[in-house]
């Protein structure tokens, strides 16, 4: 296993850290905000976390370990 240099740049832009930020967002606004609990699916975060693997596998130009 080799580490990267650029580890915060890696979690600040990829697509795969975002789906799973995303869902983590997702599972906490309702006890923030109680209203939301009936207005966000809960089968949304569940379906974000699953995109995470696919997200992960897209080349991005942007993460390129220099």
């Amino acid at each position: 296993m080799k580490l990267i240099r650029n580890r915060r740049r890696v979690l600040t832009w990829s697509l795969s850290m975002w789906c799973v930020y995303l869902a983590g967002l997702f599972e906490l606004l309702p006890y923030v905000v109680p209203y939301l609990d009936d207005f966000i699916p809960k089968w949304l975060s569940a379906g974000i976390l699953l995109m995470s693997p696919i997200a992960r596998i897209i080349h991005q130009e942007n993460l390129r370990d220099e």
